[in-house]
């Protein structure tokens, strides 16, 4: 709406009136009466001849020559095209119904003409400026049944106040009410708190204007018949608590618009068909459904949200949302940047300066299939199956055997100092913690301290590992992950050392893939990782994986003490989650209400240093592994998948296993991100140029550096990139 009226040059003139509501970058939130806006839109026509005030439609004649409308003072008026925006009581609907059915008594469903109903009422009203409230401050009550809206403006106060129904109206029993019948309903809530030190009696006391009404609902199926169209709340109505209805109106009159413009063009010099006309006018409909119906739905459902109506409702208002930081401001972003645009005027300068771009391919009504996504996503699942298959269903059950043996008899240290390493049954103290790191700890020290070959893998796995890990920790601290799956890894993190990295890590990828399209990126600030977790991830991995890693590794460390710190280290995703909240709350300071505005790369420095420095310890590892292992990379890295072997032997395979299916979904992720990437042009590199760098370094750095510069790649990309159809300074819009 914005746009519109930007183009129109009213927009300058309503922010003078009005408080925007907390502006950040570009266009604000802004209310005012309609009058004032009706009256700017009036005063800035040059040619004012067409219009005509007080003008009542009564009845409505249409052929396929002409349109002809009848007005209650007796003027007739002709034309091509008659557009209605007259409202829920649509005059010029009910004329389109009526031409529709004595042409196609299929073309209307019966019940569409019962389809508005009513299941809240709104007293709304105007009252003088409260010392309370400042200017541009919104405030929004939740109740069980009601809900309040008080919005401060210049020098005045609008509120809403929303109410639960006894039950759903539908035409023609939808309610109406008196004077009488607002100033009880008023009644009901004097004592309702709206801030500190502000209850409604008082702005109420010191009201100016006020209405009580039904709320309709409705989403109309038909909006055209032959040279009728019906746009705004005649076929798309919505309850008013998100204020999205009056941009919806503005938007299909600017489809139309649209359409007027393309069908003139494209008649030349004559006056259009009447087949292009229904053409075009039905294209106006099918491209505004999609979009207003996501509208319609989000403000219908916020309604009721707001009102607390039933559990999932109270869980969102009271649980999700105060956690989930700036949800309502990006759903409403989602209601207006995919707006539609006047196709035959340009775009708007200012209209390029917000920081969540205008974008017609995105937006409400826009958003990526999630069952699509789920079912490219498939093939995750497949690495699971295999990883339960052969790891959980062939080499465990031989391996619990050995590793009983183990904590029965121990085992005799084979490298570095020589020594008898006694498997240890308590640590902790915690039964319910020690009964299930007793046994990982007794694997462990089965191909720690026996099997060379397993050895070698172990330690070049733990260091690639540690980089995927980083990895998913930045992505639980960005701002585009806010209560997804992501945001939740220290569950995770202790499942895959339960049950092996190899069967939850591609789970993780699958709900990953599903959950995050790239639109989930359509402001640059929503790639923003918050610093004082993400800057925290190196030192809290050093002390948490690394540290207990390398010590249980190390052949100079004696081995009773190693498989001490392999106890340490079998609890590490607990202890980072510790060290980092430990550290946000005195050392790492929380930055990101600033950075999201001004800073939207401050946390790339970090990344790159913390990823760079996690892969460059990784491929010294690898290089190390390459050079001094007296095996093949084969040996060490391929499992052999034959029956009967020894359970050290089961170990081994369990371990390659696990790493190989690690790996492969880690490159199946980064393919699957690339692909949402290229799909908007927001990488260029072709899939041949992509696959011979990935073999390159998979070869020369090994697959944990592979994943981390493949990972820190599309970073970059995400925070520098824009989507292809973003309205965007520097671009042809």
């Amino acid at each position: 709406m914005h746009d519109s009226l930007d183009y129109s040059g009213v927009f300058g003139k309503i922010e003078e009136e009005t408080v925007p509501m907390g502006l950040t970058h570009n266009y604000p939130f802004t209310f005012l009466e309609r009058e004032k806006l009706l009256r700017y839109l009036y005063e800035n026509l040059k040619n004012k001849s067409k219009i005509r005030l007080g003008n009542r439609i009564t009845n409505v004649d249409h052929n396929s020559e002409e349109v002809i409308v009848l007005c209650e003072n007796g003027t007739a008026v002709s034309g091509d095209i008659l557009v209605g925006c007259d409202g829920v009581n649509s005059t010029v609907r009910q004329a389109l119904w009526r031409f529709a059915t004595s042409q196609d008594p299929t073309a209307f469903d019966i019940k569409e003409k019962t389809m508005l109903m009513a299941e809240y009422q709104c007293l709304f009203g105007i009252s003088e400026a409260s010392d309370i409230l400042k200017g541009g401050e919104v405030h929004i009550n939740y109740d069980q049944g009601s809900s309040f809206l008080t919005i401060c403006g210049k020098d005045k106060v609008f509120w809403f106040v929303f109410k639960k129904l006894d039950k759903v109206y539908t035409v023609p029993n939808i309610p109406r009410y008196t004077k009488h019948d607002a100033e009880v309903y008023a009644s009901s809530f004097e004592d309702a708190p709206i801030c500190d030190g502000l209850e409604f009696e008082e702005l109420w006391r010191t009201r100016k204007t006020f209405t009580l009404v039904a709320t309709e609902e409705a989403q109309m199926r038909r909006w055209t018949w032959g040279r009728i169209a019906c746009a705004g709340d005649c076929v798309h109505k919505m309850t008013p608590n998100m204020g999205a209805g009056g941009n919806a109106a503005v938007e299909s009159a600017a489809a139309i618009a649209n359409e007027i413009k393309k069908m003139v063009d494209a008649s030349e010099k004559g006056k259009p068909s009447f087949d292009a006309i229904k053409y075009h006018l039905s294209k106006y409909q099918s491209g505004r459904e999609q979009r207003t119906t996501a509208i319609v739905n989000a403000s219908n459902d916020l309604t009721r949200t707001q009102a607390l109506t039933t559990w999932k409702d109270r869980l969102v208002a009271l649980w999700v949302l105060p956690l989930s930081m700036d949800l309502l401001a990006d759903i409403s972003c989602d209601t207006i940047i995919g707006a539609v645009r006047l196709d035959y005027l340009p775009v708007p300068e200012r209209s390029l300066r917000g920081t969540m771009p205008f974008n017609p391919s995105q937006g409400s009504g826009m958003q990526e299939s999630k069952l699509l996504r789920a079912l490219k996503a498939l093939p995750f699942l497949g690495i699971t199956a295999a990883a339960v298959y052969l790891m959980v269903g062939t080499a465990l059950p031989p391996m619990r055997t050995h590793i009983v043996q183990v904590l029965e008899h121990g085992v005799e240290n084979r490298f570095g100092q020589s020594g008898f390493v006694q498997p240890m049954r308590n640590f902790y103290g915690i039964e319910a913690i020690d009964s299930k790191i007793r046994g990982l700890a007794a694997c462990f020290a089965s191909f720690q301290f026996v099997d060379p070959i397993a050895n070698w893998q172990g330690f070049s796995f733990l260091m690639d590992a540690g980089i995927v890990y980083a990895i998913l920790l930045i992505e639980s601290a960005r701002r585009a992950n806010i209560m997804t799956f992501a945001s939740f890894l220290v569950v995770l993190g202790l499942g895959m050392q339960l049950i092996g990295m190899a069967v939850l890590l591609p789970i993780y990828f699958f709900i990953f893939y599903v959950q995050s399209p790239i639109e989930n990126f359509r402001a640059r600030d929503m790639r923003l990782t918050d610093m004082s977790y993400t800057a925290s991830v190196l030192p809290a991995m050093i002390l948490a994986h690394y540290v207990p890693s390398f010590s249980s590794t190390l052949n100079f460390i004696e081995p009773q003490t190693r498989h001490m710190w392999n106890w340490i280290w079998q609890l590490f995703p607990l202890y980072i989650s510790i060290l980092q909240f430990v550290l946000k709350k005195t050392v790492m300071p929380d930055t990101v209400h600033k950075d999201k505005l001004d800073q939207t790369e401050r946390d790339i420095p970090t990344i790159t240093y913390t990823i760079g420095s996690l892969c460059a310890l990784a491929s010294t590892v690898w290089w190390y592994t390459l050079y001094s292992a007296p095996y093949s990379l084969k040996t060490i890295f391929i499992p052999n998948l034959a029956p009967g072997q020894t359970g050290e032997e089961y170990i081994r395979m369990f371990l390659q296993v696990d790493e190989l299916c690690v790996m492969a979904a880690c490159f199946l992720w980064l393919l699957y991100l690339y692909g949402d990437l290229k799909k908007v042009d927001m990488m260029a590199d072709s899939w041949i140029s992509i696959l011979l760098k990935g073999v390159a370094s998979l070869v020369a750095l090994g697959p944990g550096v592979t994943v981390g510069f493949g990972w820190l790649y599309r970073e970059r990309l995400l925070a520098t990139k824009w989507h292809k159809d973003a309205l965007v300074p520097g671009k042809a819009n």
